[in-house]
């Protein structure tokens, strides 16, 4: 028996290589902004990437608005953008060079979530063609 899954919605997954940049508004923090490889979307959220270093401090909780998409080769993407979101988990590893955390998105439109479906959809459609 496998094990199920428990996600809501499909995902698509980019590798850390090559994974577009998620460029993020802190509203709660004065340190500007923060950029992140994006690990995986689906049209619930974001699971997200930062090196270790720096003063940086995220939170469970914690607040950022998603202003732009960097690195995305499907212009559908390019014009998602400020959208809240909010971080639900955070996995920071001695051994990880990076610290992982998951954003869900806030009071997202229906049109912006069809915007990622159809590009989550169209993704999985291309890989299947591939194999």
């Amino acid at each position: 028996m496998g094990v199920a899954e428990r996600r809501q919605y499909k995902r698509m997954f980019f590798s850390i290589e090559e994974g577009p940049l998620g460029v993020f508004a802190l509203p709660d923090m004065d340190t500007g902004v923060l950029t992140a490889i994006i690990m995986d979307l689906s049209m619930g959220g974001l699971g997200l990437s930062i090196r270790k270093g720096g003063d940086m401090s995220i939170n469970v909780g914690d607040r950022l608005i998603l202003t732009e998409i960097r690195g995305m080769a499907d212009t559908n993407l390019r014009p998602i953008n400020n959208i809240e979101t909010e971080i639900k988990w955070i996995q920071n590893y001695r051994a990880f060079r990076h610290i992982l955390f998951g954003c869900e998105f806030v009071d997202i439109t229906q049109t912006t979530r069809d915007q990622i479906q159809q590009f989550i959809n169209s993704w999985v459609e291309d890989a299947d063609v591939r194999r």
